[in-house]
């Protein structure tokens, strides 16, 4: 395990519905988000993440996971509680901010190895 690994707040389930069941839309968009999450912290705590791999996950954090957190919380009919999206918000934040800060060591581990090379 890399001592980079961050413990992260884990993604909430997604919570029982209370009067109609929700939509299938619903049900896969907490499906993929909870698939992304997963696999972006997995590349958080390999000893071997480098910057492209960290940097793709960044980039799926911020374009997918991001937009889709937004638009759940927007659902106008039968919406979601307002505890699961503020949860669902809070651990895809802390995952990009971690995916940010990790990006920023692998990169500068990077250009110190080059710089080692070159003397």
């Amino acid at each position: 395990m890399s001592l980079r690994c961050p413990i992260l707040q884990e993604l909430p389930d997604l919570p029982p519905p209370v009067g109609l069941p929700w939509s299938a839309e619903v049900v896969q968009a907490h499906r993929g988000l909870h698939a992304g999450f997963r696999a972006s912290q997995t590349a958080l705590c390999l000893d071997e993440s480098d910057p492209i791999r960290l940097g793709h996950h960044l980039h799926q954090a911020r374009a997918i996971m991001v937009p889709v957190v937004e638009a759940l919380g927007r659902q106008k009919s039968n919406p979601l509680p307002a505890a699961y999206i503020e949860g669902i918000t809070e651990a895809v934040f802390a995952l990009v901010d971690s995916l940010r800060s990790a990006l920023a060591e692998s990169s500068a581990a990077c250009v110190a190895s080059a710089y080692n090379l070159t003397r």
